[in-house]
């Protein structure tokens, strides 16, 4: 039994090894069943590209890091246990249970993880509604574009800005009331 628990703990070591090293030298990458980071492929028009949740948790539960984390603490603590001398039945339960406990962290961690994740795209639609500051005279309808500063998605942007009415001085605080097609602000003076 000791071949096993060696082979398996040198196995699962060496895979989470070349994963810690791919990653340090910017080789690893977070893809999912989609095929694109953050899991955001599309087949089928299904959003995030899961096969579906059921399937989906366990595709999830048995990734190559949550499997060679198994296989390495299963490894490691069967070959201490035995080394202990421990009878084989308790040897193989406890380095099972070692093994999945370090399956189930992994996995916690990788979620927890995956929470964290951010598209960092801006949506100038999310700013329609909000208000404004002037930072370059918006001229009146029709004779170009001026520029706003304003809160989107908790960041402060330069946005450029239109009148549909009269000219907007620098300063004056505005209202959004429309985006266009090509990430123009329409805005108003408010009130």
């Amino acid at each position: 039994m000791s071949t096993v628990f060696l082979y398996c703990a040198v196995i699962g070591g060496t895979i989470l090894v070349l994963q810690f090293a791919l990653l340090v030298f910017g080789f690893g990458g977070d893809t999912d069943v989609g095929g694109e980071p953050g899991g955001h492929g599309g087949h089928d028009g299904a959003q995030g590209g899961d096969v579906g949740h059921d399937q989906s948790v366990f595709l999830k539960l048995f990734s190559l890091q949550t499997v060679s984390t198994f296989l390495t603490f299963f490894g490691l603590v069967g070959l201490g246990t035995e080394h202990l001398g421990w009878t084989p039945t308790a040897v193989i339960m406890t380095a099972s249970a070692a093994g999945a406990l370090a399956l189930w962290l992994v996995m916690k961690m990788m979620r927890g993880l995956s929470r964290l994740h951010s598209q960092g795209n801006l949506d100038l639609k999310n700013a329609i509604g909000h208000t404004g500051s002037v930072y370059l005279r918006v001229p009146p309808a029709g004779a170009g574009h001026g520029r706003v500063m304003m809160q989107v998605q908790g960041r402060t942007v330069e946005c450029r800005a239109i009148s549909r009415s009269d000219e907007i001085a620098t300063g004056a605080t505005v209202r959004v009331i429309e985006c266009t097609d090509d990430d123009v602000l329409v805005v108003e003076l408010a009130n």
